[in-house]
């Protein structure tokens, strides 16, 4: 009789553990995609940059801006070296 006992216990602690977890996992999910939807611009596009486990949320415009000035200044140095 005692056996019965401990497969019951052992199985009702799997099951909340079980459903805790299931729980937790959607909860957690929803606000993660909520968090990202605020983060969106009015388009709702999100861009997200991973840097190891840092995670930034970018404005994709300023970052395209970023990347054609930097393209630039390489064109213009190239330019100006090739020139002299």
């Amino acid at each position: 009789m005692e056996f019965g006992w401990q497969i019951a216990f052992i199985t009702v602690l799997i099951g909340g553990m079980y459903t805790s977890y299931k729980i937790g996992f959607k909860e957690g999910t929803g606000r993660m995609i909520d968090f990202c939807r605020d983060k969106s611009d009015k388009r709702g596009y999100t861009l997200m940059h991973f840097f190891g486990n840092n995670i930034e949320f970018v404005d994709p415009l300023s970052y395209n801006k970023t990347i054609l000035d930097k393209i630039v200044e390489g064109i213009e140095k190239d330019n100006d070296e090739q020139s002299t």
